[in-house]
């Protein structure tokens, strides 16, 4: 099985020089013997300079244009790789972390993805990767802090939902790799996980497994808060339009859309009502996707909220 622990990196030079090294240590350590890959966002900092000089024997992979998360696409394509252990340059692994996500893919032809436990730089605050999914206000989102999920922070067993872990590359492929529409970025990780499962593809947590991650640390140095909450906002709409075919609950989420935006004027956070109408200016786009993805759907949203809903 070959395999390839992919970190996608942006003008990330120190938090490279901080967090690589673990990569590499953990590549080593695993008998599955992977390549080690940093594929560089057309960085300008002098990243790929520090990484030749610094890690020889990592390889790098420029892509085209900075498509953030979805230059992971042209990687796909490009690779002959079985497994693709995706992975942001500000996450540190243990160096046990790789083997025992492989192992299930050994097991069940059927698995996309295995995640593993995360926590944050300081070892102390959990975070996931153990999602459910949840709604509010009719949104489907994914959630590692739902209710009895201490209980199983310690147990193998179904995820909802991660951007970080092993995927099957044939399976990334098959379901089209991760939308661009969410660009520059939300809820693609979720959206295509969602995919996955309703094509009848299962994705799993392995405990043993354990990665620290510092959280968004590219992404919050580009963008501000009002701007990362108007994308999640947007995001969940494409989303929801774009994956569910259950009426009820298509309804229920276009029902809550007025009163959510009625009391995010009287909030005073107008940009939330900015990124409704740059919403509706997709809807042929979403028309079209929403056509092309319904045909790969085996299972109804009902049924896979039923295994990986809170």
């Amino acid at each position: 099985m070959k395999v390839n622990m992919v970190v996608l990196a942006y003008n990330n030079k120190n938090l490279l020089k901080e967090c690589l090294p673990s990569i590499v240590i953990a590549a080593e350590a695993s008998r599955f013997k992977p390549t080690v890959t940093v594929l560089d966002n057309c960085s300008t900092d002098g990243s790929i300079a520090f990484l030749k000089e610094e890690f020889p024997n990592v390889e790098i992979y420029t892509a085209t244009e900075n498509k953030v998360y979805c230059s992971y696409n042209d990687f796909f394509k490009s690779s002959d790789d079985d497994i693709i252990v995706i992975l942001n340059s500000d996450i540190k692994v243990d160096r046990f972390f790789l083997d025992p996500l492989i192992e299930h893919f050994k097991k069940e032809p059927d698995i996309f993805l295995v995640a593993s436990k995360v926590y944050r730089f300081d070892g102390i605050t959990y975070e996931g990767d153990n999602s459910r999914a949840t709604q509010y206000f009719g949104v489907i989102s994914a959630n590692t802090q739902f209710k009895g999920y201490g209980k199983l922070i310690e147990s193998s067993g179904f995820t909802f939902s991660s951007g970080n872990g092993a995927f099957d590359r044939k399976k990334l492929l098959l379901l089209g790799g991760f939308e661009e529409l969410y660009l520059p970025g939300r809820y693609e990780d979720v959206d295509f996980c969602y995919r996955a499962w309703k094509a009848g593809f299962k994705a799993i947590y392995e405990p043993k497994s354990i990665m620290y991650h510092k959280g968004y640390a590219s992404f919050k140095a580009v963008y501000n808060d009002a701007q990362i909450q108007s994308m999640v906002f947007r995001n969940s709409i494409f989303f929801m339009w774009k994956n569910l075919t259950d009426f009820t609950m298509l309804f229920k989420f276009c029902f809550w859309l007025l009163p959510r935006l009625c009391f995010f004027l009287l909030s005073a956070r107008p940009y939330f009502i900015g990124a409704f109408f740059k919403a509706l200016l997709k809807i042929p786009e979403l028309i079209r996707k929403r056509r092309l993805v319904q045909k790969m759907f085996k299972l109804t949203d009902k049924q896979v909220l039923k295994v990986v809903g809170a």
